[in-house]
């Protein structure tokens, strides 16, 4: 760690702990669809959202019932698999830019960018003032992130000769 701040160091401190928050955000996502989801979901989920206070016979609550209730085992795997990747890479993205590591931004840049594709996709199909935001952040943190790379490797090379 150097002995003062460098070009990127309050952007990665800030990104970094975003991407913390969200890590383990997904990892108690995870495990307690894990617990909730391991038996057989339907009456379980009924109990919740009668201890709610909701009609377990509204159409909207139903209809979640059902989704839920109606996803085979295969399936569930593969949702608690991705949610514990997810976790994972936001954790190891997150620590290495509170300690501000390159590698983490660059993980950072190619784990965002691979996901642009998906994310015009979704605005395309239904698009919403919440999708957008979130493209245009992700977007402007992959950028942010190029130019302080770029900055440091400058910076280094410089310092060098």
């Amino acid at each position: 760690m150097p002995a003062f701040p460098t070009v990127g160091f309050y952007g990665f401190r800030v990104i970094g702990t975003f991407k913390l928050l969200s890590g383990l955000m997904a990892l108690v996502v995870g495990l307690e669809t894990f617990r909730f989801l391991d038996h057989d979901p339907g009456p379980r989920l009924e109990r919740v959202i009668t201890h709610l206070g909701l009609d377990p016979q509204n159409q909207i609550i139903h209809s979640l019932i059902s989704r839920v209730t109606g996803i085979d085992r295969t399936h569930l795997r593969a949702l608690e698999v991705g949610t514990f990747f997810y976790s994972l890479l936001h954790l190891i993205e997150g620590i290495g830019l509170i300690l501000e590591r390159d590698w983490a931004g660059y993980l950072v840049v190619i784990a965002t960018s691979s996901l642009v594709p998906f994310e015009l996709y979704e605005i395309a199909r239904k698009p919403t003032i919440v999708r957008f935001s979130l493209f245009l952040l992700n977007v402007g943190i992959v950028i942010y992130l190029i130019s302080v790379l770029l900055k440091e490797r400058r910076n280094r090379v410089k310092h060098a000769n």
